[in-house]
């Protein structure tokens, strides 16, 4: 985006972030973005944006495609995208536009079919154009697809590439004549077999959806943290840009530094929720963009105008995603969500309102959204904020805004601490604990409850003492449940190379991913039944054996119990269980434990399918003389640095056979478990 405020996009006309220009054999030419030659005629405007504010408005809905002079043919002038895969990870500047790769990345498996649209037009463009998979050698990796008779206006040209072998390649659209043409709008998609739910539930990679979907969502909330405030004006996420056709979405960059084209948008995190079978929990900016950023954009209210325009654009933009979520398809929002194939509605029972935000800027705003949607839509359950930290002044100040004015919303409490601090402060939730300034406590007799919408150990990058300690904490939000309602581990996915972030719940490059031991403790945990019990101290003696947290549960309707278990001691511990009854219960165990606790599942930051080290032909480290060795080849590539994607901490399964009454069984060294008692009929 050439003509972007400074610092924001590409420098240049002719660099395009993920792209390389191809010049094949002598073939000659140029390549540059346009804004002339929009794709999307009378593409929609639904804000009225400031137009006093130091970003130029206009910017967000020009179209830029790419212009393409060719001199020369040559083999072929074209472009080529690269994919998403070779990015370092490191916390320099140098690092902050990390994906502009230049190294071919796309994941291509051999036999596998790849879905290819894209929008040419001509400019009295006689040649034609070929399309195919090439390997960072250059050698052709699919069946080439050939395209002619370029009109002078846009058209969508679609077919579909098989790979011939698995290598990471990109995907090559090059012209065979001289003359002008133009390119916009991309897409290429594996086949159905290869997307979570063959495709139905949106363009979802199978195996990390799977892996969000074991976990037994109960509620997702989206877009997520700084990512709903934007770190800028121009930066801020709208809704009603990220849904209908792809090509019609506005994209923008996000808070993280890299480009969003929102073909996932909001429809999409939807239908996501929706075959997760949680509840949608989506996140709206008010205005005030993201703290961190040094709130760089306050939405104006000085003037009757400014105010007009703030409720045309926030305050209905939190109406207009109600009635697009649940409103009857005979209403404006409701018919747009027919029409795009869902008459029925989502459901939406939470809005969340800001992120992580502050002060009185951010608290007259939300007062003016908040009332807008409570006096419509009663039924709406608000989530606010109390910041970005667990305690302090901005904790204290946002607390005295929700106990006096909101206190029927759900706050929204986030932090990142160690693992002392998640072993210490388990009890954080116990109704005498007080919170905020004024002396007030965790009291069930008042209206709010909490959300622990953000928690996580950020200093440990996801080893398994981590693991341990958060564990240990969330058995406490467990036995407090009748004040927390809802609970999530953050960030939960992350690109390898691409990280800002050293915790997340799910690791993953192009071929694969890795379940940090985070992600199992979660998974374990995420069995609870429908109702938390008391049960007493495990005991070391005389005495509460403090390594040890348990919180239990029932399913009142199975009578199956569950005890979840964090052992947080290097010995084993032999634990005596009465179950106070005459049932009979079939039990098993089902755990996760290591000896050394900072192993991690993940490995390290730059181990990842499409690194440099672990991407090159293991010939090129054989001196010349040796090559032609007999057996050389399958030698090297027996010894080949190569990247794996076995876990070294998984769960484990005890059966423990039919108990009644007082029976005995094992914690495990350095465990976080689960114990079920299931009622034998």
């Amino acid at each position: 985006m050439p003509d972007a405020p400074a610092h924001e996009f590409s420098t240049c006309d002719s660099v395009f972030f993920g792209w390389t220009v191809v010049s094949k054999g002598d073939a000659k030419g140029s390549a540059r973005a346009v804004a002339d030659k929009p794709l999307v005629k009378n593409l929609k405007r639904h804000y009225d944006f400031d137009p006093n504010d130091k970003y130029d408005d206009e910017q967000r809905y020009k179209q830029y495609s790419v212009r393409f002079e060719v001199e020369n043919p040559g083999d072929g002038f074209g472009i080529a995208a690269n994919g998403f895969g070779i990015a370092e990870h490191g916390r320099g500047k140098e690092f902050y536009y990390s994906n502009n790769t230049q190294t071919p990345s796309i994941p291509a498996v051999k036999d596998v079919s790849y879905d290819l649209g894209m929008f040419l037009q001509g400019e009295a463009y006689k040649g034609g154009f070929k399309v195919y998979l090439e390997d960072k050698d250059g050698n052709i990796n699919s069946n080439v697809l050939t395209f002619t008779g370029i009109p002078d206006d846009w058209k969508k040209y679609e077919g579909t590439l098989k790979a011939l072998n698995s290598a990471d390649s990109r995907l090559c659209i090059v012209a065979d004549a001289p003359g002008v043409f133009y390119l916009d709008f991309v897409t290429l998609l594996p086949e159905a077999s290869q997307l979570w739910n063959n495709g139905k539930s949106g363009p979802f990679r199978k195996d990390l959806m799977q892996a969000l979907a074991d976990l037994n969502p109960t509620f997702m909330r989206f877009p997520g943290g700084c990512a709903s405030e934007g770190p800028n004006y121009f930066g801020q996420v709208f809704w009603k840009n990220s849904i209908g056709s792809p090509e019609e979405r506005i994209g923008f960059r996000n808070h993280w530094g890299y480009w969003t084209s929102q073909y996932v948008g909001f429809y999409e995190y939807l239908l996501m929720a929706e075959a997760l079978g949680a509840t949608p929990l989506p996140v709206l900016n008010n205005g005030v963009t993201c703290q961190f950023a040094g709130h760089q954009y306050v939405a104006p209210l000085d003037t009757d105008e400014d105010r007009a325009r703030f409720n045309s654009i926030f305050v209905q933009d939190a109406l207009d995603l109600i009635e697009f979520c649940n409103g009857p398809v005979d209403s404006k929002w409701g018919a747009l969500r027919a029409e795009m194939g869902h008459p029925e509605p989502f459901n939406l029972k939470y809005l969340g309102i800001g992120n992580e935000n502050r002060g009185d800027a951010f608290w007259e705003r939300f007062d003016i959204m908040y009332n807008a949607v409570k006096e419509k839509h009663p039924e709406i359950v608000v989530v606010s904020t109390s910041g970005a930290a667990d305690a302090g002044r901005e904790f204290d100040a946002n607390m005295k805004e929700i106990d006096s004015k909101y206190a029927n919303t759900i706050v929204d409490e986030h932090y990142y601490k160690n693992n002392d601090w998640f072993y210490s402060h388990r009890d954080r939730y116990n109704s005498d604990k007080v919170r905020g300034a004024e002396g007030l406590t965790y009291d069930r007799n008042r209206p709010t409850r909490v959300f622990v919408g953000e928690f996580a150990n950020s200093m440990a990058n996801n080893d398994y003492a981590s693991a341990m300690a958060e564990a240990a904490y969330w058995t406490g939000l467990e036995r407090n449940s009748d004040m927390v309602v809802m609970a999530a581990y953050a960030p939960l996915f992350c690109k390898k190379g691409y990280n800002k972030w050293n915790s997340n719940l799910i690791w993953f490059d192009n071929r694969g991913m890795w379940r940090s031991c985070n992600y199992y403790y979660q998974k374990l945990f995420s069995e609870a039944g429908d109702r938390a019990f008391f049960m007493s101290d495990a005991m070391k003696g005389s005495a509460p054996d403090t390594t040890i947290y348990t919180s239990p549960t029932i399913d009142t309707t199975t009578g199956e119990i569950f005890i979840k278990f964090v052992n947080s001691e290097a010995v084993d511990k032999r634990i005596t269980v009465n179950a106070g009854s005459g049932t009979r219960y079939e039990a098993e165990m089902e755990f996760i434990s290591s000896h050394d606790t900072s192993i991690k599942n993940q490995k390290e930051q730059n181990y990842y399918s499409s690194h440099p080290e672990y991407n090159k032909d293991p010939m090129d480290n054989v001196p010349p003389g040796l090559k032609e060795r007999p057996g050389m080849r399958e030698m090297a590539w027996r010894f080949a640095k190569r990247v794996s994607y076995n876990e070294a901490v998984v769960p484990h399964t005890v059966d423990l056979g039919t108990v009644k009454g007082k029976f005995e069984f094992t914690m495990p060294e350095n465990s976080v478990g689960i114990l079920r008692l299931k009622p034998v009929k």
